[in-house]
């Protein structure tokens, strides 16, 4: 099957606080009802909503956006329909840049449905003067919000909307303690008073299974530490608590701003810039303790004791997946050898070290690219038994993945057919405003999900089509080091060049002793794991 077929028609959909202002004509409902039904009438299939509902058009870093840009770079999008090009960005040079460059460099099809622009009738003049009507009116936007935000801050309103943890709003929105993570807020202090470092406190709350600020308030954010364990605490969190004045009952207004509308950059002003109003709400902490913790604090700089340079930087443990650290001793190294350790052991003892020592990597690692060097001198034979082994662990899953997308692509298809029918029978008055309604919102569904599954199953066939080029590029890193002779010792160029990442197993003891060297798993660029 060519790719070509399988091609997705991208509807985008985008919605600020600022647009809800104007009704529903800009909602995100709306909006998906007239691409749906643009869709529906001009035969556009295999549809797939991206939707970022809450992000303003002046910046393009949007998580569905970014999507969207990726999906088109792997040559999974045939057409972007959008409702009008204020949906896509209020940025007109920006906007120009996709519209005129990016999207014809990729052959994709772009239509702004309320504008009538198409990019396949060819240029319209019109379009430039669309972007920056859409420019201006961001800026606009902008200057007032920022005059409001200053006034406000400046007569000693509060400007942050969000409550900080240890407090809650009351109905007139001032805010008042909440007792249960007051207590905590002062428990953290203390615990700082008493000598304990930010990492000993994170470990201590979840020793004692206390939420941490996301979890409590239910507002998890995806794939964050919350998500993965509600009584994780980060070092970022604690240090970030410890650093407010606003638990002594002050207002701090004015601590970051922005450069523009057009940047997203949050910069931190200086604390000579902020405008401190005392006593507007009840401390929770008092003003002499605050002052000892952030003399405590400023007093603790963490000193590396060893500036040697960090070889490995993509290891994980195997077990949790997370990433693996440096420890660099300031002892005597034979009494207490460098190594590198699981994050999550360190942050939350949720689990075990996975530790290995950093000499035994570099030795171990050396060893098994002098081995791929020796083999590789006999090229042809080499690059054969390398091919076969990547050949027959990509084979399988590519067969079953093309199975699959034809199978769903039929039913995608099957599916189009049914809901061109039923908008047919609602135009003819066949069938009521009702049952098309129902019928269409079942077999939607349906589409949806199958969409997700052939995008899914598109992406892992460009990804098996891009191993191929890296399969070459590795053969040409292996031909650089032959020339030079083999590898004498590792270097970070060296590591980068060959090792995509390392994984390591918890390490099992034989005889009493600890042993290492048949639990560590190195994936290579271009042929990950060899498995020979």
């Amino acid at each position: 099957m060519q790719t070509g077929k399988i091609k997705i028609t991208a509807l985008y959909a985008r919605l600020s606080s600022d647009d809800e202002l104007q009704g529903d004509s800009n909602s995100i409902i709306h909006q998906k009802q007239i691409l749906q039904e643009y869709a529906l009438t001009n035969g556009f299939e295999n549809c797939k909503y991206y939707v970022d509902d809450g992000y303003s058009g002046t910046s393009f870093d949007r998580p569905d956006f970014i999507k969207l840009i990726e999906d088109v770079e792997n040559g999974l999008v045939q057409t972007i329909i959008v409702k009008d090009l204020s949906r896509f960005g209020r940025n007109y040079l920006n906007v120009g840049y996709y519209t005129e460059i990016f999207f014809p460099k990729y052959d994709v099809r772009f239509i702004a449905v309320s504008d009538n622009v198409d990019s396949s009738l060819g240029y319209n003049e019109f379009v430039p003067f669309h972007n920056i009507m859409n420019d201006w009116y961001a800026k606009d936007i902008s200057r007032k919000q920022r005059a409001v935000i200053q006034s406000k801050g400046n007569a000693g309103k509060r400007l942050t909307t969000k409550v900080i943890y240890g407090y809650k709003k009351a109905e007139n929105g001032q805010w008042i303690v909440d007792e249960e993570t007051a207590k905590v807020v002062q428990k953290i202090f203390q615990l700082c008073l008493d000598g304990y470092g930010i990492q000993m406190i994170a470990n201590y709350l979840f020793a004692k299974k206390i939420k941490n600020p996301s979890a409590y308030t239910n507002t998890i954010r995806k794939n964050g530490v919350a998500e993965k364990n509600p009584y994780l605490w980060s070092a970022q969190t604690i240090s970030g608590i410890l650093s407010r004045q606003e638990y002594c009952g002050d207002t701090v207004n004015f601590k970051t701003q922005r450069k523009s509308c057009m940047s997203k950059q949050i910069i931190r002003n200086t604390p000579d810039s902020y405008k401190i109003f005392y006593d507007t709400h009840t401390a929770i902490i008092s003003r002499e303790d605050f002052e000892k913790v952030q003399e405590i604090r400023s007093k603790r700089k963490r000193i590396s004791p060893i500036q040697e340079p960090v070889l490995f930087t993509e290891i994980y443990c195997v077990d949790c997946k997370s990433r693996m650290h440096i420890m660099r001793s300031r002892e005597y190294k034979q009494t207490k050898p460098d190594c590198y350790i699981c994050s999550k052991s360190r942050r939350s003892q949720t689990c075990t070290s996975h530790y290995i020592r950093e000499s035994y990597l570099i030795e171990y690692v050396l060893n098994v690219l002098n081995q791929l060097l020796d083999e590789a001198k006999d090229r042809k034979i080499f690059e054969e038994k390398v091919n076969v082994s990547v050949t027959r662990k990509n084979n399988h899953k590519h067969n079953e993945t093309k199975k699959n997308l034809a199978n769903t692509q039929t039913r995608i298809n099957e599916i189009d057919k049914i809901i061109k029918e039923l908008y047919e029978d609602k135009v003819h008055g066949n069938i009521t405003l009702e049952i098309f309604q129902k019928l269409s919102s079942i077999y939607t569904k349906e589409q949806k999900e199958l969409s997700e599954k052939i995008f899914e199953y598109t992406k892992e066939c460009v990804e098996i089509s891009k191993a191929k080029s890296a399969l070459k590029e590795f053969f040409g890193i292996l031909e650089k080091y032959l020339t030079q002779g083999g590898i004498g010792y590792l270097t970070r160029e060296i590591v980068d060049d060959f090792v995509d990442r390392i994984e390591v197993f918890e390490a099992k003891k034989i005889d009493g002793k600890r042993q290492q060297k048949v639990n560590v798993n190195i994936y290579f660029k271009g042929i990950g794991l060899l498995d020979w």
